[in-house]
């Protein structure tokens, strides 16, 4: 993320030196850890939260096409029973009056 090499912490270090002093240096050092080590466990919770979202959000979209698809599935096969119950429904009767018609007639 950011390109510091060893000069520059060790310029940084002199410096830190010169103005806190011998005493405070290692007081300050502990604590700026302790800001870092919070910084960074705050970043990765940021980021595994939004890795939730975007996978939560795929998730709610995979399933938006998934009952598109079952209804679009459950429109057609009620098209086809009702094509298949329209297309056999003149047979019906005429199959009900032969059978009703040879069971009124007395057989010789």
């Amino acid at each position: 993320m950011f390109d510091v090499g060893f000069s520059e912490l060790l310029v940084l270090g002199i410096i830190a030196l010169v103005v806190l002093g011998p005493e405070k240096l290692p007081h300050a050092a502990r604590m700026a850890g302790a800001w870092i080590g919070r910084i960074r466990r705050t970043l990765i919770n940021v980021q595994a939260d939004i890795e939730n979202e975007v996978a939560s959000a795929e998730m709610r979209e995979r399933i938006r096409k998934e009952m598109a698809k079952a209804e679009a599935a459950k429109q057609q096969m009620s098209a086809d029973i009702m094509q298949s119950v329209s297309s056999s429904t003149p047979d019906a009767p005429r199959a009900e009056n032969a059978a009703g018609h040879n069971a009124s007639k007395p057989h010789d």
